[in-house]
């Protein structure tokens, strides 16, 4: 077994990028057009790209028929590259190009570690690490734009590695800016921001700050400045310098991240988050010699050794910068830590490679127990979940959580390799019940394509479509018509006065407020989307 295992870790090694390629494949083929688009994102980039393929909106993007600003667009021209080369349809674009998406991300990362000096079979375990992260696979399936972000933001740092410990710079720095500048028009300015915070930590570390200020460093700025310039250009020709400057820079990027009106967190919101994030691997701190990192012994010898840091310490360096730095910032998501998941990939496969046999059993019998525990509760609590909706294939998917905890916990005896290759089969497999039965069962749950059909319906029949105080789009995309929104009741009474026929898409708990002042609307429809209870009223 020690050896057939072997042997195909070794014909993997060789065949990277294929190996990636076929994980990728067989965690999202089945499921590319088989469930509608959820709340709330996915329907609120579907109506943006709607209105840059239809209504020409290729600089600054459309929601609702209004300016979209939130997100730069180079993503959606992605998403058009692959509606124009593929035979897909929307919304099958949308989740190829989250798969596209995550296998571009493995292959950053698996960049990331060559670059870094480690050699195949450390960058493979990286690799296996990340496709069997719970968190990490399901956005294979979700559609958003962070996985190629964050795939270019590891691509840049990689670079940046490459130029600051080669003879020479060449053009590493170029690539590195150049990759940044891209990322930052998917995004934003983390994308560069990231990088350079990563590589001022670990130049100073080794005290070569200068590295930081050569002509080919300079220069790669330039050119990022230029791709930046250019899409500043395009905004300011579509709508005008004001509105760059006060609706993209001063809302959507100084505000939201000083003051931000949404997602506002605790400083300790990550110290929660990211360890839920990383399971199962956050159980590789209950194996890790902790106590040995705490000893002011070994960080004196760390400092002793600073000048001569490494692929390690970078990656390090990587992690905790990123992870200090999101903390710090007013408004906290938990996609923003995807960018940590590589180095710690990375960090932990390494890891694995040289522990003993003790630690090795230890690890594998808490993975494998973690899968048997979530298996079990899905069983004993499954119908307990606070889902609206029936959900179809729940004892499938728990009996593989089951079979898959067994399959590692057994295989744990044959080494890391065959343990490691055994958790990255079981997450592929136990994705079939969970893409094939139990998402497009939550569509009704999930997704506001119901409600959008029926109000599309009802402006058929020369209903005016309204939206009062809701998430801004969401029913954009599935009622094929644009909505009239405000948050303010005052407003919208005024709107409606004159209307005889309307149709108003509103929370359940603001209906409740306001109800005894819209005594001329009565509801149609209720559904729970999302945990949320969202009423259709009709007037006339």
């Amino acid at each position: 077994m020690t050896y057939t295992t072997a042997a195909i870790w070794d014909r993997l090694a060789k065949h990277p990028w294929l190996t990636m390629t076929f994980a990728v494949f067989a965690q999202t083929w089945f499921c590319l057009s088989n469930r509608a688009l959820w709340f709330s994102d996915e329907v609120r980039y579907a109506n943006a790209y709607q209105n840059l393929v239809h209504g020409g909106k290729w600089m600054v993007l459309s929601l609702n028929g209004q300016p979209y600003p939130d997100k730069p667009p180079v993503y959606f021209w992605f998403l058009w590259l692959l509606d124009t080369i593929t035979p897909m349809d929307m919304p099958g674009v949308f989740f190829l190009g989250a798969a596209l998406s995550g296998l571009f991300f493995l292959y950053g990362a698996y960049f990331l570690a060559r670059s870094l000096n480690f050699d195949r079979s450390i960058s493979l375990a990286s690799t296996l690490i990340l496709l069997s992260t719970f968190f990490l696979v399901a956005l294979f399936h979700y559609s958003r734009m962070d996985l190629m972000f964050a795939a270019l933001i590891l691509l840049s740092h990689a670079c940046l590695f490459r130029a600051f410990n080669e003879k020479t710079q060449g053009k590493w720095p170029l690539y590195a800016f150049l990759l940044a500048g891209v990322a930052t028009l998917i995004k934003g300015p983390l994308a560069f921001i990231f990088p350079l915070l990563t590589s001022g930590i670990y130049l100073a570390w080794r005290g070569e700050l200068k590295k930081l200020f050569t002509r080919q460093m300079g220069l790669g700025l330039l050119a990022m400045i230029g791709v930046l310039l250019a899409w500043v250009a395009g905004v300011m020709l579509a709508e005008g310098p004001d509105f760059l400057l006060n609706t993209v820079l001063g809302k959507h990027v100084i505000q939201r991240a000083t003051k931000t009106f949404h997602h506002r967190e605790s400083f300790y919101y990550y110290l929660i988050a990211f360890p839920l994030a990383w399971l199962p691997w956050t159980l590789f701190l209950f194996v890790a010699p902790i106590k040995k990192y705490l000893s002011i012994k070994t960080w004196g010898e760390l400092w002793a050794v600073r000048k001569q840091a490494g692929p390690r310490a970078f990656l390090w360096i990587m992690f905790a910068a990123t992870f200090i730095f999101l903390s710090s910032l007013s408004g906290k998501v938990l996609i923003y830590i995807l960018p940590m998941f590589a180095p710690l990939a990375i960090l932990t496969g390494a890891a694995i490679h040289s522990m003993d046999e003790a630690r090795t059993n230890r690890l594998w019998a808490l993975v494998g127990g973690l899968w048997a525990i979530f298996g079990v509760g899905l069983i004993l609590a499954g119908d307990l979940l606070p889902f609206p909706v029936p959900i179809r294939g729940m004892g499938i998917a728990a009996t593989l959580l089951l079979v898959g905890g067994a399959a590692i916990f057994l295989m744990r005896k044959y080494g890391n390799k065959a343990a490691l290759l055994t958790t990255t089969l079981a997450m592929i497999i136990w994705l079939y019940p969970i893409g094939l039965m139990v998402a497009p069962s939550l569509n009704n749950g999930m997704s506001t394509k119901r409600q959008a059909e029926i109000m599309s319906e009802y402006m058929d029949r020369g209903y005016a479509p309204y939206a009062l105080k809701i998430y801004s789009g969401i029913f954009t995309y599935y009622a094929e018509h644009n909505f009239r929104e405000t948050n303010h009741l005052p407003e919208f009474i005024e709107w409606t006065q004159d209307e005889d026929k309307v149709v108003l898409a509103i929370r359940e708990r603001h209906w409740n407020n306001w109800k005894d002042q819209l005594p001329a609307f009565h509801i149609v429809d209720r559904q729970s989307i999302a945990g949320m209870i969202y009423l259709i009223a009709i007037k006339g």
